[in-house]
């Protein structure tokens, strides 16, 4: 990804999770709930890895810059206007998702642990099952939002 065209598709994508991550962590701060608060820097911030790491092996900080300011400016944007999009992230189906990503994150970094251990069957079982029960929570996160 040393191209500079490449660099700006991926951090383009990125900056999805980045605006949905600061935008949770607006509407969470703004209503001091810690469950959106904590999905917002889960989904907005563990991407900026990718800036961090640009900027230490190319000496390129502008991506990370760009990834900050997509992150900061949604999370002030949902702070202090758009109440309808707030009101999303603080809505229960939000809370049943939210719970749904991290137990699919728990999985993952089992089924990662079992795999650095070197049992491959534990790792697939442990994380799958894992995985496999966060993407149900948060399918039925989802339904709630759709209000099915």
């Amino acid at each position: 990804m040393s191209n500079s065209i490449d660099a700006a598709l991926v951090f383009g994508f990125l900056g999805f999770f980045h605006f949905w991550g600061g935008a949770a962590l607006g509407a969470g701060i703004h209503a001091r709930r810690i469950a959106p608060i904590l999905w917002g820097a889960l989904i907005g911030g563990v991407p900026l890895y990718f800036g961090i790491e640009r900027g230490i092996a190319l000496d390129e900080w502008g991506w990370l810059g760009w990834q900050l300011l997509v992150l900061v400016a949604s999370a002030l944007l949902l702070f202090y206007r758009l109440p309808r999009l707030r009101a999303l992230f603080l809505a229960r189906g939000m809370t049943t998702l939210t719970i749904g990503t991290f137990v699919m994150a728990i999985g993952a970094v089992i089924g990662a642990w079992f795999f650095r251990l070197g049992s491959e069957f534990w790792s697939l079982t442990a994380g799958g099952i894992g995985f496999l029960l966060g993407a149900m929570w948060f399918g039925a996160g989802i339904k709630q939002l759709r209000g099915r």
